[in-house]
């Protein structure tokens, strides 16, 4: 039997009667750039022949892959699995794949990853940032290679980025319990350093709060009692904001503020999933979305892909809500 002779771009652009260029363009999405017409003819054309890129010639030709690297700050977080789903969502309904990697909150690691994700073949990066230092970021943007912010800021302008109304929300929330007869928050988060989101949600509380109380521990070593022996419990005027859901978690299933006899709420803090609430189910959290902020990264990675050096810095915020 005589070996069937696989389609090139040449073949599909001379029964289209256009350019190899136009038809590299259609597979690319870059539809904008060609007649409706012109593309509805294409996509006719590569049906029917069920025409199928040659990946390897078309990474050689743009000396990138068709994969891009996600590099979360903590993959044990259920934001990052969250915003994952989400970056994937949209990423592989263009044929692209998504690769995550873990920092595992140690800047050293990321540096790391960093290094090893720019020496590769990636069309892009998505990366939820440790450090602050932009050198770690500006040979990607050097080398043309899109890079997009998710959840945090560097804080230089230059880089597209996705987060949330930390500030805002937060300080929305306290006003609300400080109606509620609050007079001092206990703020329970892991080290601070300078990670734009734990900054900014400090601020909103101490924008409301007088007296606040900042307690930094490590979510993987929890020792509640411990946390306990620092914590006012006995303060039924002492609200307790917790900065990430994974701790939160911990103490709603471990802490006694869920049984005390006044129903009034006295623990909070920012959520990711619906767990909280199944344990909690009359308090009232600061929701995020990372879901859909995973899929806004993406989707504005894909821009960049099509438009190159013309696309605008995005500084896109996805609103939490309290309720």
């Amino acid at each position: 039997m005589d070996k069937i002779k696989k389609l090139t771009i040449k073949d599909i652009a001379t029964k289209a009667n256009v350019s190899t260029a136009t038809v590299s363009r259609y597979l690319n999405g870059q539809l904008n750039q060609m007649s409706e017409k012109t593309a509805v003819k294409l996509k006719k054309i590569i049906k029917e022949t069920a025409y199928v890129r040659n990946s390897a010639a078309v990474q050689l030709a743009k000396q990138k892959s068709n994969l891009v690297a996600v590099i979360a700050s903590n993959i044990d977080e259920y934001f990052s699995s969250e915003y994952f789903k989400g970056i994937v969502s949209l990423l592989s309904a263009q044929n692209y794949i998504g690769v995550l990697f873990d920092s595992n909150s140690d800047i050293a690691v990321e540096s790391a990853l960093l290094e090893s994700v720019y020496n590769q073949d990636f069309a892009g990066l998505i990366l939820q940032p440790l450090s602050t230092e932009p050198h770690l970021i500006d040979k990607f943007t050097n080398n043309d290679t899109p890079v997009v912010l998710i959840d945090r800021d560097i804080g230089n302008g230059e880089i597209s980025t996705v987060t949330t109304n930390n500030f805002q929300v937060t300080k929305f929330a306290m006003a609300s319990f400080l109606d509620e007869g609050f007079n001092k928050v206990t703020i329970i988060t892991e080290p601070v350093n300078r990670i734009s989101t734990r900054i900014e949600r400090i601020a909103g509380v101490r924008s409301v709060f007088d007296h606040v109380q900042l307690i930094e521990v490590d979510t993987d070593h929890l020792d509640l009692s411990e946390l306990s022996d620092e914590i006012d419990i006995n303060n039924p005027k002492n609200l307790l904001f917790v900065l990430k859901e994974r701790l939160l978690i911990q103490l709603l299933a471990n802490t006694d503020l869920l049984n005390e006899p006044t129903s009034r709420q006295r623990i909070t803090g920012f959520v990711d999933t619906n767990i909280p609430r199944y344990l909690a189910p009359k308090y009232k959290f600061i929701q995020q979305s990372p879901y859909l902020m995973g899929a806004t990264a993406a989707e504005i990675l894909m821009r960049q892909f099509s438009e190159q050096h013309t696309a605008d810095i995005k500084q896109i915020v996805i609103p939490s809500r309290f309720e």
